[in-house]
């Protein structure tokens, strides 16, 4: 069968003289901006078309495009809801050697190619014969082989060989039968598949260019699985985290085999572009290895796949990076020259041991890992909305008792002890050993663009960390005021103030990017319940110091 042609009808174009100058200009431009014409098509054919940037570029994507009509029509003549079928560049060159084509250059890059209906036929029939051929060997492993590993390594390179080829659901099992090559070996290899279990050594978190990786197969009765090509794929996590890349960030795989104890060692990719965010890994049977695998191949994968997430952090970023804090008395409130300060603030004096005191806030793509490296069932609500899920900016929506898991988190796969500040710790970092209103001094925020406050004029909602480069303190602490208020472990209840049973409230303090510039004074502070999840609401943490 052929592809149906359909009748192009030109029509002259009868310009009379009345028409404005305005029309005709009009009409020229639209004949300019139209392109070749394709020629018209014939009954009994096939045809291809290719531009490139070359003509040789071009001829081959028109002979590419004609094979994949033809496999595309003959498929739908029995599955007529059945995808286009595409084909890999070497099953075209594999297929050219014995096609001859009639060829219309137009324009040096813009080709046609067109092949007699049963031309095609009869170069096809000769190299499915010949790959049925090829493929026997693999199919008497699958039947006989002496392996769970050989049977199934058969029937990836069968299943392959047909999607690759474009005839996965068109070669017969064997010349002349009815029988798909493809289920007989899907039949033949799905309890196998059923009897594997892969494990992952490495258990989800944080990993860097030490972290060892390696996969290991079992049988149903535990016994290794030797000499098994695994698929080891590793993918940007399907997380609600916006990254700033221009183009999508496509997956990397690779395969490994087992070896006699049934693993296979291998390492995080050399890829930069999946360092420093979520990513998911992903082991399995390598039925879907090709890109242009199957979806009854991509579930044969599935089932009985294991995978953990995970985010690289290089031994040089900055995701984690704290100031120390030596030990001493500090006063803390309001300084001296402070008009804008409360009763609340009041100067009090407190003696705190050393720490360190993270640069920035906690971002959305640093919680998205937390979360999907424990399992976690829901992200932070604003991770949904595009104004909030920008990768870099400070994870916002998150309440008291989710900022301290988080905490909990880092501190086991760190090794150290990382927790919320108290208010007074929060404090003294902000001030960097200097006496100050703001982080960077006692000018009003507007006057350098400090910082993301109401009407700063550049950003209407959280803006990414470090944005404010001006409003970085001595120490170099970011986004220590405006953008969001910061959890802190400190309670303040106003003298004879009550109470509401079963109610708690944290300080929250730095003011965010919805607050005025007097909200992003140091000493200023605020209440917020433990169980809210506000907007405006993000954290940071304190690492302990070590004894």
């Amino acid at each position: 069968m052929c592809r149906k042609t359909g009748k192009k009808v030109f029509a002259s174009l009868l310009i009379s003289t009345v028409l404005t100058c305005f029309v005709s200009e009009q009409l020229f431009a639209k004949s300019k901006n139209k392109g070749p014409e394709l020629p018209k098509e014939e009954e009994g054919f096939y045809y291809g078309y290719g531009k490139a940037s070359s003509a040789e570029e071009a001829e081959f994507m028109a002979k590419k495009e004609l094979i994949e009509n033809a496999l595309t029509e003959e498929l739908k003549t029995l599955k007529p809801r059945a995808s286009r079928i595409s084909v890999s560049d070497d099953s075209v060159n594999a297929r050219l050697q014995n096609l001859k084509f009639s060829k219309n250059d137009k324009q040096g890059l813009d080709v046609t190619c067109k092949l007699k209906a049963n031309k095609w036929a009869e170069s096809e029939e000769a190299f499915r014969n010949s790959l049925r051929a090829s493929l026997d060997a693999s199919y008497e492993t699958l039947k006989s082989g002496k392996s769970a590993a050989e049977k199934l390594d058969s029937a990836v390179s069968i299943l392959n060989q047909l999607s690759v080829n474009g005839i996965y659901d068109l070669l017969s099992l064997h010349e002349g039968g009815d029988e798909l090559y493809s289920k007989k070996v899907e039949g033949m290899c799905g309890t196998l598949v059923d009897e594997l279990a892969f494990a992952i050594s490495t258990p989800s978190g944080i990993v860097n260019s030490s972290t060892a990786f390696s996969v290991s197969v079992k049988d149903k009765n535990g016994k290794a699985v030797k000499g098994l090509s695994v698929k080891v794929s590793w993918d940007p996590a399907s997380i609600p985290v916006a990254f700033d890349d221009a183009d999508p960030v496509d997956g990397i795989i690779d395969i490994v085999k087992t070896d006699a104890e049934g693993n296979a060692e291998f390492s995080f990719p050399e890829s930069d572009v999946l360092k420093g965010r979520p990513v998911t890994l992903t082991v399995s049977t390598a039925f879907s290895a090709s890109k242009l695998a199957t979806t009854a191949m991509r579930k044969f994968d599935a089932r009985s796949s294991a995978d953990e997430n995970y985010i690289f952090i290089t031994e040089d970023s900055e995701a984690y990076k704290t100031v120390l804090v030596e030990a001493g008395d500090f006063e803390a409130g309001a300084v001296d020259g402070d008009k804008k300060a409360g009763s609340k603030e009041a100067k009090h004096t407190v003696t705190l041991a050393a720490y360190e005191m993270s640069v920035s806030p906690v971002t959305n793509a640093q919680f998205a890992a937390f979360i999907l490296a424990t399992r976690g069932e829901e992200y932070p609500e604003f991770m949904s909305n595009p104004e909030y899920n920008k990768a870099d900016q400070p994870v916002i929506g998150v309440s008291f008792d989710d900022a301290n898991a988080y905490a909990a988190w880092l501190s086991e796969q760190t090794g150290d002890t990382y927790r919320l500040p108290t208010a007074e710790e929060w404090e003294k970092a902000a001030r960097a050993g200097e006496q100050v209103i703001y982080p960077w001094g006692n000018d009003i925020p507007s006057k350098k663009k400090n910082a993301n406050y109401n009407k700063n004029g550049k950003f209407k909602g959280p803006s990414p960390v470090g944005a404010f480069v001006e409003g970085n303190n001595a120490w170099g602490l970011k986004d220590m005021s405006g953008n969001v208020w910061e959890w802190t472990t400190s309670e303040f209840v106003t003298e004879g103030a009550e109470t509401e049973e079963g109610v708690s409230s944290r300080v929250v303090k730095g003011g965010s990017w919805m607050d005025g510039p007097v909200e992003l004074r140091i000493s200023n502070f605020k209440t917020v319940e433990t169980t809210e999840k506000s907007n405006e609401v993000g954290f940071r943490l304190v690492k302990e110091v070590k004894e």
